[in-house]
């Protein structure tokens, strides 16, 4: 006990030496409450916390002549405001949601927004849903067409025969909670159509927060159509990635070149696409404003630049669709640019705090997407380094009054040396998100950024600026071909570098709580100043050892048994024989970091699960007709039963099962890991 009392005697010291940066952990507990809200297994009864609430604002009352128990009365208020504030918003989405109707039917609505699958389908998300015989269809389902390419827009009215289905759920534990996003996109479901879709005559009207949604859209929807006239495929979809946030056009082969090598943040929208159009057009405003002697020296050329650069920010922000990366790079671009006009340093650690704080505020869901949490890391960890470093920097650059020749050459140094030192500090922020999340790590992401970050800053960001200037004068043409070419060479970068042998390492997900570990001792790293923050490195190598002693399951089975994966000898997870699932299929072996079978392998093991074959030493199965036997402790009767040990696995409402053949057989389900929540009733 005497040790804990000193330590946090000390804690408490050092943090009164630091007043100002204690402000910058007001963010980080809202956060804690919304992520608690989300670890609960069962959904919290609201009238708890309301109770809770009511309780902080009477001890706050009581308690009001006393400073020190008020600032803990604070935290703990953010931290109740976070829960309840995700609460709320959770139950008003559950509100909106209806029951799918479980068989085919006559659908009639309006379209509120149009994209394309993963395999380039068009698909319609689609409001005011009514039946064949008028009778209302509660909630907004996103159904996938039959089609490549239709004239749909967003407000149109069409009828359609299509079957509605639930939204997806994890498809293992600690896998990726589909139905949690789309919840918290406003989806009650998915589903596809049977039919063409008709237009028909809207029978209700449009609310005016749907209408400005829907020209909003339509606005989006016009520009991707000009690109696709304009450009070849691979790059045209590249473009409308970067300009209109719509990534439904890439191909699966440039996705996974873009991934591999590191420059999937580049399809993003975020800080780097917001800061150079908002940059660009700041440069040019004040270039323009120069030429002109007489406006130069009547009106504030920086002032006047700002104006024009929040104005284009805003525009960009609504175009590309306003994904969190986008918001919280907007919310940065324009507290610097407000930084501008009032005269005041706008590039700090508050910035992204109050950006952290606003995005929250709006989308307290944000805080579980791995755009947010890569997003965020890589800025704090950048701001913490340019906070330490730029004076230095800084003061190398200015050392003397050199050459024009030699300035030059060390504002190209710096500008290579910004690149490298930006792409490694970014990356090992966001590197414990790319574990967590997508199990992998990319090898030559610097090789790639190197490579690519000239052309991205000098060819296709000014050109992607002046052809959204230029647009709706018809005049873009010539910008959107230069704009081509530049992601043409990007696309060869991506492609060359994914190429290199080893460039991907692919890793289990770490546990949750290794995750938390490491972004708690980030934070401190990063939010204090004095030595003292290096307390943080501690939990970082603790949460990272968490990796250690991982292991994969020894079978896997989806929610009807008849998808099922084993553990080979060479422990990789091979999935047995069966038809359709693909995408369930495709996740476990992601998720497991598994490398899919060579044909010749799968040609193997289909016969050595028809009972045609012996299996060899990488895999321990025997199967005749009508069942398999695994590690002589599993056995698979072909689409009727798992029995392990001799007990019958029991499938029901489980969601699917993890089982880990320990010396005492240890068993997760799908429903465990995500509990009984609103988003997957």
């Amino acid at each position: 006990m005497k040790i804990l009392k000193k330590l946090w005697i000390y804690l408490r010291r050092q943090a009164d030496l630091e007043p100002e940066r204690r402000k910058l952990w007001l963010p980080v507990c809202f956060g804690v409450g919304i992520g608690l809200y989300y670890l609960l297994p069962q959904e919290p009864s609201k009238w708890l916390t309301l109770l809770m609430i009511e309780g902080l604002i009477l001890a706050a009352i009581i308690l009001r002549y006393h400073p020190r128990v008020l600032k803990v009365l604070l935290v703990l208020g953010l931290v109740v405001g976070g829960f309840g504030w995700v609460q709320v918003r959770s139950i008003y989405l559950a509100s909106q949601m209806g029951d799918v109707p479980a068989h085919k039917l006559y659908l009639q609505g309006s379209i509120l927004k149009v994209d394309h699958s993963l395999k380039g389908m068009l698909r319609l998300t689609m409001d005011n849903l009514s039946g064949f015989e008028g009778e209302k269809i509660k909630g907004r389902f996103r159904i996938t067409l039959r089609q490549k390419k239709g004239d749909y827009h967003a407000g149109q009215c069409v009828e359609m025969v299509a079957t509605l289905l639930p939204r997806a759920k994890a498809q293992l534990p600690q896998g990726y909670q589909f139905d949690r996003k789309n919840f918290y996109n406003g989806l009650s479901g998915s589903g596809y159509a049977e039919s063409r879709a008709f237009e028909v005559e809207c029978k209700k009207a449009i609310s005016h927060r749907d209408k400005l949604k829907i020209d909003i859209d339509g606005w989006r929807q016009k520009i991707v159509n000009r690109i696709n006239s304009v450009l070849p495929p691979d790059e045209a979809s590249i473009v409308a990635a970067i300009l209109a946030g719509q990534q439904g056009g890439i191909s699966q082969e440039l996705i996974k070149y873009y991934r591999d090598s590191g420059l999937s943040h580049f399809l993003s929208i975020s800080g780097l696409h917001m800061s150079m159009i908002a940059g660009l057009m700041f440069f040019f405003i004040r270039l323009l404003i120069a030429i002109y002697p007489p406006l130069a020296l009547r009106y504030n050329s920086k002032k006047v630049a700002a104006i024009f650069a929040v104005i284009i920010s805003v525009v960009y922000l609504l175009i590309s669709g306003a994904a969190i990366p986008a918001q919280r790079a907007f919310i940065m671009t324009f507290i610097v640019l407000l930084g501008v006009l009032f005269n005041r340093r706008a590039i700090s650690m508050y910035t992204i705090a109050w950006a952290a704080f606003i995005v929250l505020l709006i989308t307290p869901e944000a805080l579980t997407s791995a755009s947010f949490q890569m997003s965020f890391a890589a800025v704090v960890g950048l701001i913490a380094f340019y906070e330490k470093n730029a004076t230095h920097l800084e003061k190398w650059f200015k050392k003397d009054k050199s050459s024009l020749v030699i300035t030059f050459v060390k504002s190209m140094f710096i500008y290579l040396l910004g690149i490298i030192i930006a792409d490694l500090v970014a990356s090992l922020a966001a590197l414990p998100f790319e574990i967590y999340h997508f199990n992998q790590i990319s090898l030559y992401s610097l090789v790639a950024n190197l490579a690519a970050g000239p052309i991205i800053g000098f060819i296709i960001m000014p050109f992607t600026l002046l052809s959204l200037i230029l647009m709706p004068l018809g005049l873009d043409y010539y910008s959107l071909q230069v704009v081509g070419f530049g992601v043409g060479l990007v696309n060869g970068i991506t492609a060359w570098v994914s190429n290199i042998p080893g460039a991907l390492l692919e890793v289990l997900s770490m546990p949750l709580w290794g995750l938390v570990l490491m972004v708690l001792g980030g934070l401190w790293l990063c939010l204090w100043e004095r030595n003292w923050r290096w307390l943080g490195l501690i939990a970082i190598v603790i949460g990272a050892s968490s990796m250690i002693g991982l292991s994969k399951p020894d079978v896997l089975i989806n929610e009807d048994g008849k998808v099922i994966a084993i553990r080979d000898n060479e422990n990789n997870l091979v999935v047995l024989p069966s038809r359709g699932k693909a995408f369930t299929k495709q996740l476990w072996l992601e998720k497991t970091a598994s490398p899919a079978l060579p044909q010749n392998r799968i040609k193997l093991l289909k016969k050595i699960y028809q009972g045609k074959a012996t299996a060899p030493k990488w895999l321990d199965l025997s199967c005749d007709k009508e069942s398999c036997l695994y590690k002589q402790r599993v056995k698979i009767i072909k689409n009727k039963e798992i029995r392990i040990d001799n007990q019958k696995l029991d499938l029901t409402n489980s969601g699917g099962l993890a089982v880990y053949l320990e010396r005492k057989t240890r068993i997760i389900s799908v429903r465990d890991y995500i509990g009984n929540r609103l988003w997957n009733k």
